[in-house]
């Protein structure tokens, strides 16, 4: 009876002793769950909060600012930094090819001439026998067309003319060629007519008609008397020549000399014949009568007149 009791109590402590381990088993299978449930809400929820944080921190704070007060940049103090240096990059030259240099035109020589420091006449022919055409004055350049003699045609606008050698300086004239002119009708220069003629014949631009039995001078421009007055030609041991002449030279002063006379200085010299020719005087005043070795004196201020009404080539007209 009493082994009984004892093997009963035994029992029940084993009884106890496995159940108090079951249920501390038990236990910790539930408490290692719920770690593991936990762990993963925890996990789960982390990232809401992290996100709520993150809008939470992406809201601007409005700040109040004072209406009077202006904001200004904030001064970054300018920092030193050498520049790093940048190696170039090398570029090929590009070729160009090279340009061909027009080969200069060669300028055509023209013959010409320029007018020295004197003006010159132009005129109709190789002579001052011919009719002037007009004047060139110094310095002007014509071109030249041929020559005659001393004489160099010129193209005058487009006209044939000539011009003394004289009193230009040809250039370029090698090739150029002698022409023949139709010598002037009636007298020359260097061919006097001995025979005078009619007044109503002379067809002269200008020209000087001397009457030697009225012992008168008369300038015509056509036939249109422009001047007239009395003078003094040769005496009947020293006649002026008659017949028609031309004005070969002037002289503003020249000296005259004779078999038994010797004049210095005689004014408006213009000879028309050898030596015979218009001059002033002053050793008389005797005009209407004969009174020189040939020429024709004048009073000096008609002498003047004369002079520059005349030109070297005007005719000149002497008759009885």
């Amino acid at each position: 009876m009493g082994d009984n009791s004892e093997n009963h109590n035994n029992q029940d402590k084993l009884h106890a002793v496995f159940n108090l381990i079951l249920t501390i088993v038990v236990g910790l299978i539930v408490l290692g769950l719920a770690v593991r449930m936990g762990a993963g809400l925890f996990a789960a929820v982390e990232p809401e909060q992290a996100e709520a944080a993150a809008v939470e921190t992406a809201t601007p704070t409005a700040t109040t600012l004072d209406p009077v007060e202006t904001l200004l940049p904030t001064e970054v103090p300018a920092t030193d930094v050498a520049p790093t240096p940048v190696a170039p990059t090398p570029v090929a030259p590009t070729a160009v090819p090279p340009t061909a240099t027009p080969e200069p035109t060669p300028t055509p020589v023209v013959p010409r001439a320029v007018v020295n420091e004197s003006a010159v006449n132009v005129r109709r022919g190789p002579s001052t026998g011919y009719d002037k055409l007009g004047m060139l004055e110094p310095g002007t350049e014509v071109t030249i067309t041929g020559r005659h003699d001393t004489w160099w045609r010129i193209d005058f606008g487009g006209q044939e003319a000539f011009v003394a050698g004289e009193f230009v300086t040809a250039l370029d004239v090698d090739g150029v060629s002698e022409v023949s002119v139709t010598e002037l009708p009636g007298p020359t220069v260097t061919h006097p007519v001995f025979e005078p003629a009619p007044l109503w014949a002379i067809d002269e631009p200008r020209w000087i008609d001397v009457d030697l039995s009225e012992q008168r001078v008369t300038a015509y421009e056509g036939q249109t008397p422009v001047q007239t007055y009395l003078v003094s030609t040769g005496l009947p041991a020293t006649p002026t020549p008659e017949g028609q002449f031309r004005i070969w030279v002037k002289f503003r002063y020249d000296d005259m000399a004779g078999a038994d006379y010797y004049l210095e200085d005689v004014p408006w010299v213009m000879y028309f014949y050898q030596g015979y020719g218009f001059h002033g005087v002053w050793w008389h005043a005797n005009w209407g009568h004969p009174m020189s070795h040939g020429c024709v004196n004048q009073p000096n201020d008609m002498a003047e007149w004369l002079f520059n009404f005349a030109d070297v080539g005007t005719l000149v007209n002497i008759h009885e």
